[in-house]
């Protein structure tokens, strides 16, 4: 579990090794400033001691030096270095010292260039011969800022500090971060009591890392682990919140998919009703055929029983015509007429009269033939009439049955078409309705239910992943605890010694009121001054100035002392003088540095200031760059 997080155990305190510089070169052209002109400037023989460099006036380039330093140790130039200084260098040459293997990093470009990446770097390492071997030969961009990291956090031993916040999750710093504690400046907020960095509790880190505790760096990527460890738990959503969130999305889908279920039958009702409906396509052929042909029958049989009707219609009225017309001769024979009822004149007369030219059958006056034996014709006309009248009738009544009958088949298969008809425009209306896909929507509701189930599961899954989480944290979360068991005494007892040497350093450097400072585990520093309690980010600019410079020469001093600790013995201090700092302060903290260079040994330090005798008097005039007058450092 440890080797998964990159968790090595520290337990030896570290043997310092230290970092020197030995030469500077910078060579260039000035350019559009009061001093135009060419330089070539060698600041040589540094080692271990009190440097300074120093000018009569400000802003001679003093801070330029240390920067450049600064940039060269961390591989990354135009940080500090300002613009128009970066613009006129044409050549940085440094050598320096890592635990004594000299070392050389050197940079190209042209005056007036601007971008680092189009310079030229080369990093190299003195070889047992004193020639050069070349590590890094590259652009002076992020080629060279990657190869000095790595450079210098193998040869100084350095781990990263590893770190985690809410904000960024986990993450390591490294070379950079670490290098910022060597350099100290009244430009920069000193909001850190140690280092730039206040995030992350990085000053304690660091303070941790140059005083040599053992597991701290355990310690750190412990914790680091552990912190990311309980923040993914944390993230992790409630399993049975989620497991019930999901069994309802399961169980409103499996309702979906009944009811889909449900509609596939009715669209199998419509495949049914689309083979009826053929069929009675089929029937309305014949049904149509039928109707025609019995309503056709009809019309013949009408037709015909109206033609008998007639006919014995006009047989009736026949045999009433003969039998009035019988009645009518009847009738005037009964009278014996002595006269013609037209003319009135004398019937035997005209009919019998001499000269008549009648031959005594024809009535000479109304030229009526006269009636002579018609009685039996009359009968025997009359009978064949009525015998034609009960054949007639006869006949009518047998058309009217066959009428009746044919009306009925006719009616009768006109209410079937009908039917069928009725039928067939029901069925295209359900057919013609639109309905959805229902087999589609089958397959995605069903495809939806499985992944459901997947993502329920057995509960397997999550409890293994939970069991994993949980043991990762308590493997932590005990490697954490063990290792701040370990060095917590330790380190309480070094930042006690720490305390009482920032507090008395502080004295000297212009803090006399100061009585008591506690330097706690969180990297806090609690400062009595005046009989008032403050914390050191409460203080002034000139105050926190003092202390960082006392606690960054403590932890030097302390480290040395108990002949163990990280720090490379390096501190690079620009413009100490400024921020209210008396003379006589800064001639107490002048005194105090060079004592602590000397005392300790080894350590080189190097300061930006103003010349001041105050500084003549302790540094000495081999360990000076000095711009005199009106000249300008380089």
């Amino acid at each position: 579990m440890l080797q998964k997080y990159n968790i090595q155990p520290q337990p030896t305190p570290p043997r310092a090794k230290s970092l020197r510089f030995k030469s500077i070169r910078v060579a260039g052209a000035r350019a559009e400033s009061d001093c135009d002109g060419p330089f070539d400037k060698t600041w040589a023989n540094l080692g271990a001691g009190l440097f300074a460099v120093m000018s009569d006036r400000n802003l001679r380039g003093k801070s330029s030096i240390l920067n450049l330093l600064y940039a060269v140790i961390r591989g990354e130039f135009r940080g500090r270095v300002k613009a128009d200084v970066w613009k006129w260098l044409e050549i940085v040459d440094v050598t320096y010292e890592i635990d004594g293997i000299l070392h050389r990093t050197e940079l190209r470009k042209d005056v007036g260039e601007e971008d680092p990446a189009k310079a030229k770097a080369r990093v190299s390492r003195s070889g047992s011969d004193g020639s050069w071997v070349p590590l890094y030969d590259g652009d002076g961009g992020e080629g060279l800022k990657s190869q000095t990291e790595q450079l210098m956090m193998a040869e100084l031993t350095f781990s990263p500090i590893y770190a985690h916040n809410s904000k960024t999750g986990g993450h390591a710093h490294g070379w950079p971060l670490i290098s910022s504690a060597l350099f100290l400046s009244s430009s920069t907020n000193a909001k850190a009591l140690f280092g730039d960095v206040t995030i992350d509790g990085i000053p304690l880190r660091l303070l941790q890392l140059f005083i040599g505790l053992p597991w701290v760096s355990t310690y750190s990527a412990a914790l680091t682990a552990q912190k990311e460890v309980e923040e993914s738990r944390a993230a992790r959503p409630d399993q049975s919140a989620l497991y019930k969130g999901l069994a309802k999305r399961l169980e409103t889908v499996n309702a979906k998919l009944e009811t889909a279920r449900e509609s596939v039958k009715k669209v199998d009702d419509r495949s049914r009703k689309r083979v009826e409906l053929n069929d009675l396509d089929q029937q309305m052929v014949t049904l149509r055929e039928v109707a025609d042909s019995t309503r056709a029958a009809f019309e013949v049989a009408d037709v015909s029983l109206q033609k008998i009707a007639e006919s014995f219609e006009k047989a009736r009225q026949r045999v009433q015509q003969l039998e009035d017309e019988k009645s009518a001769g009847y009738s005037f024979r009964k009278l014996s007429p002595s006269c013609c009822p037209a003319c009135e004149a004398k019937y035997k007369e005209v009919v019998a009269a001499p000269g008549s030219t009648g031959d005594g059958s024809t009535c000479l006056l109304c030229k009526n033939d006269i009636p002579q034996g018609t009685e039996d014709f009359e009968e025997d006309h009359i009978q064949l009439a009525k015998d034609e009248v009960d054949a007639l009738d006869a006949s009518l009544k047998l058309a009217r049955e066959k009428q009746k009958a044919a009306e009925k088949s006719a009616n009768n298969a006109a209410i079937e078409l009908r039917k069928a008809k009725d039928r067939v425009s029901a069925l295209q209306v359900d057919l013609a309705a639109k309905v959805p896909d229902t087999e589609l929507e089958i397959v995605q509701l069903e495809a939806q239910a499985a992944q459901l189930r997947d993502l329920m599961g057995d509960g397997a899954t999550s409890t293994s992943s939970d069991a994993n989480t949980d043991a990762a944290d308590k493997v932590l979360r005990a490697a954490t605890d063990v290792t701040k068991e370990l060095m917590v005494d330790m380190q309480s007892e070094i930042l006690k010694q720490i305390s009482q040497s920032v507090m008395l350093l502080s004295r000297k450097f212009g803090m006399p009121n100061a009585t008591e400072m506690q330097l706690d585990n969180g990297g806090r520093l609690k400062v009595k001054q005046g009989g008032a309690i403050e914390w050191f980010s409460n203080l002034t600019m000139g105050e926190r100035l003092r202390i960082k410079i006392a606690v960054a020469l403590a932890a030097v001093e302390v480290a040395r002392e108990r002949g163990h600790g990280r720090h490379p013995g390096l501190m690079v201090i620009d413009s100490p003088a400024s921020e209210e700092v008396v003379d006589k302060d800064f001639e107490a903290m002048l005194d105090s540095v060079a004592t602590a260079a000397s005392e300790i040994g080894g350590v080189q330090i190097i300061i930006g200031t103003t010349a001041r005798p105050s500084v003549e008097a302790v540094v000495p005039i081999e360990h000076r760059l000095h711009a005199k007058g009106d000249d300008y450092v380089f």
